[in-house]
């Protein structure tokens, strides 16, 4: 009889192409020892040769990342999930681990691992405390306070972790029915993060774990990706802290662009 994957793998592509190829060759050598499914939502067709054990589903309209790998999860059928960007590559192995963690704290919801630039850096952002009105100005006057969390040598609880690599419980993303696809890119981890604390699920930072990551290769512009950080970080500010601190953010960013 054949058993359920360990871990669904589900990969946004999104004009990152160029870029797969290396994500899937290392994430094919480093998962050898566990059970696995791959599924990739790609806007391209040429993907469709990659590799027969591979599930590509079509998706000719880009409605958001957050929608996407929504529609990724739909067909997968693994325990845990891990939402990975094309622009990576698996340095670590030891995916044996992130499924122990989950199995030796049932509240352990979601885990996030360290994001390391092409050059070897740390990625600055990859987790953090939550984000809140104090948490951003702190950050504007220098005060980066989530920077002892993804510097962090050992596995730290969290607020938030990166949707450039994250993995998290079948049973807990059906809970939270899944991203929340009103933001179209940006902040719909931190989102998720958030709802499942709200149901008393832990995020874990685990730093054991590394990929590097090359960074927004399929978000377009700087002025492009700035809007659509704008826009979902005051989605986020509504949803999560009302209209007053939304108005404060607003603010804020005015202030800052003076």
């Amino acid at each position: 009889m054949e058993t359920k994957p360990q871990i669904s793998f589900i990969i946004v592509n999104y004009n990152s192409t160029h870029y797969i190829e290396r994500c899937l060759g290392s994430l094919l050598l480093e998962s050898e020892n566990i059970k696995k499914e791959i599924i990739i939502v790609s806007n391209d067709d040429s993907l469709l040769s990659i590799d027969n054990s591979i599930k590509i589903i079509a998706s000719i309209k880009n409605s958001g990342f957050g929608s996407a790998c929504n529609l990724g999860a739909k067909e997968a059928t693994g325990k845990y999930f891990c939402f990975l960007n094309p622009d990576t590559e698996i340095i670590s192995d030891n995916f044996q681990k992130i499924i122990s963690e989950f199995e030796s704290n049932e509240k352990t919801g979601v885990i996030g691992i360290r994001l390391e630039e092409e050059n070897g850096k740390i990625q600055e952002w990859s987790a953090g405390k939550e984000i809140d009105i104090w948490d951003i100005i702190g950050n504007n006057l220098g005060f980066k306070q989530s920077k002892k969390i993804w510097e962090s040598k050992n596995k730290i609880e969290c607020a938030w972790v990166s949707g450039a690599c994250l993995f998290i419980r079948k049973d807990l993303f059906e809970k939270l029915n899944g991203f929340d696809e009103k933001f179209f890119l940006y902040f719909e981890d931190i989102d998720l993060c958030k709802r499942a604390i709200n149901l008393n699920y832990k995020i874990l930072y685990f730093p054991e774990f590394i990929i590097k990551h090359f960074g927004g290769k399929s978000s377009g512009s700087k002025k492009e990706q700035k809007k659509h950080y704008y826009s979902s970080q005051d989605y986020y500010f509504q949803k999560h802290f009302g209209k007053i601190q939304h108005k404060i953010i607003k603010m804020l960013r005015k202030m800052s662009c003076w």
